[in-house]
């Protein structure tokens, strides 16, 4: 079925009805009406239900709607990624980035990037703290685990895995915990932005396995966190990124590896695919390139 018969479901279900659905398109209700008819006779599916107050998607349309919804927008990007394959990347780009991501990984790809792009101005935000993109003026935030905006667009750029880790002088001294509920024994460094809270949830055996954490030291700075982790403050869990030289230099250590913390996505989000700046557009690629190299 082609693009005008997906549009014209979109319309019709966020409008709730053939009259306000019609005048958004600039078509007579009646062509509407047709539309979705022989959308649902094409598909040979009830996509809607018809009331005389209003228009309600079924589930199966609800789902279809959705799908429209998302290819029309790819399309619409296409379009316009062709329209502008010629403008100039220039501009101003204003990014929320966590301060630990930037600095293990990100700076160095923004370098790059900038590098490659002279007329564009970058500026950053560095919080691990959820901004909000549309009422802070941003073009778009780095954003590491599960995204809980749904008014928001994503592509995935990477993806983290969390080690439990500590100082080889903290296990000298205090040992290495037995299992999950032995760290009520052990001193915890908190990472306070964790959606899971104080508590830590892990894997072992096939089973999930959730301990509350307690300890004297929580911060929302992965990199604090790991340097109290290093000079021998406590277990802490970690992304690898933070981590992963550590390891190499044997300043900390991994631990409970058998223990098994959910891997995080690591995402780029914005607010808007239609008409987005040309820049913008050009650093999403630049990063997605970068993930799959």
């Amino acid at each position: 079925m082609d693009v005008v018969h997906m549009k014209t479901l979109i319309a019709v279900v966020e409008e709730s009805g053939f009259t306000s659905a019609a005048a958004r398109l600039g078509v007579a209700k009646s062509v509407c009406s047709r539309r979705i008819t022989d959308l649902e006779t094409d598909l040979g599916v009830q996509l809607v239900n018809r009331t005389t107050r209003s228009v309600v998607p079924t589930e199966l349309g609800r789902l279809y709607y959705d799908d429209c919804v998302d290819i029309v927008a790819r399309i619409d990007a296409a379009d316009h990624a062709a329209k502008s394959a010629n403008s100039a990347i220039s501009g101003r780009l204003r990014l929320s980035v966590p301060s630990s991501y930037l600095n293990a990984v990100l700076a160095v790809q923004l370098d790059d990037f900038m590098r490659q792009n002279r007329d564009v101005d970058l500026v950053l935000n560095l919080s691990s703290n959820r901004v909000d993109l549309i009422s802070g003026g941003f073009d778009a935030a780095i954003r590491i685990g599960v995204l809980d905006d749904s008014t928001l667009f994503a592509r995935k750029i990477g993806i983290t895995s969390i080690l439990m880790c500590a100082a080889p002088s903290y296990i000298k001294k205090h040992g290495e915990p037995a299992d999950f509920d032995d760290l009520t024994n052990h001193q915890c460094i908190l990472y306070n932005n964790y959606a899971s809270g104080s508590e830590w949830v892990a894997m072992h055996n096939g089973q999930q396995v959730r301990k509350r954490i307690v300890g004297r030291y929580s911060s929302n700075s992965g990199h604090y966190n790991r340097s109290l982790a290093i000079n021998g403050q406590g277990i802490a869990v970690l992304p690898d990124f933070i981590v992963g030289d550590a390891f190499e230099k044997g300043t900390l250590m991994p631990i409970l590896e058998d223990f098994n913390f959910p891997q995080l996505d690591i995402n780029v989000l914005y607010p808007q695919k239609r008409n987005m700046p040309a820049s913008l557009r050009a650093l999403i690629s630049h990063l997605c390139d970068l993930r799959v190299k």
